[in-house]
């Protein structure tokens, strides 16, 4: 019959000379995997389904002010902590890590899928006095990215930033943590600064 003679994207008209076509018809689209809020975007040889222009995903691990007192002394090669009860992650494919398994709402990283990722993060020791200072970085798996940075006591000035921050850009799925480099005068002792003042922030950009 002659309205089967035609299609288009594959689909064929029914009695009534009607064509039914999908968007996952068009041969230059794919819309595996698309998720609530996407949008097609174009790769190079096809659209695909993408997340809209700016923000790909956060990873926010702060505590809005809540009050715990930080986990464990500050030890050299451990990870930084952060508190955060309710932790902000719009990564698809990250998840949050506890490495010394502490719990109680703390954590000490988070395992990114693959692609660009600006990040930035701050560490509030607890020393025992002016001599106080502890320098930690960022790390991607076991390599150092970013700047050094410092928690010291108030008293303790020196050159160095406050906040770790960095750049970087992976083809495959990595663990982001800060680990501390040196350490001086530790308290054993610990309050709540690091839960209220400190933070981690990760953008994910491509």
């Amino acid at each position: 019959m002659s309205h089967n003679k035609f299609s288009v994207a594959g689909q064929s008209p029914n009695s009534n000379s009607e064509i039914s076509v999908a968007l996952n018809n068009l041969s230059d689209v794919d819309t595996t995997g698309v998720q609530a809020n996407q949008t097609l975007i174009w790769n190079g040889s096809s659209y695909v389904a993408g997340n809209k222009e700016g923000a790909l995903g956060v990873v926010f691990l702060t505590s809005n002010n809540a009050s715990s007192n930080y986990p464990q002394t500050l030890n050299a090669s451990d990870n930084v902590y952060w508190y955060a009860p309710t932790p902000i992650n719009t990564i698809t494919g990250a998840s949050l890590l506890d490495s010394d398994s502490i719990g109680s709402n703390w954590y000490d990283g988070v395992t990114l899928p693959a692609g660009d990722y600006i990040i930035q993060c701050s560490l509030h020791g607890d020393f025992t006095g002016s001599t106080g200072q502890c320098k930690f970085v960022l790390k991607a798996g076991s390599t150092a990215i970013g700047c050094i940075a410092e928690s010291a006591d108030p008293s303790n000035n020196s050159e160095y930033p406050n906040d770790a921050s960095a750049y970087f850009s992976s083809g495959s799925s990595f663990d982001l943590t800060a680990d501390i480099l040196t350490l001086t005068a530790a308290n054993s002792t610990t309050t709540d600064l690091q839960a209220k003042r400190g933070y981690l922030y990760v953008w994910k950009v491509a």
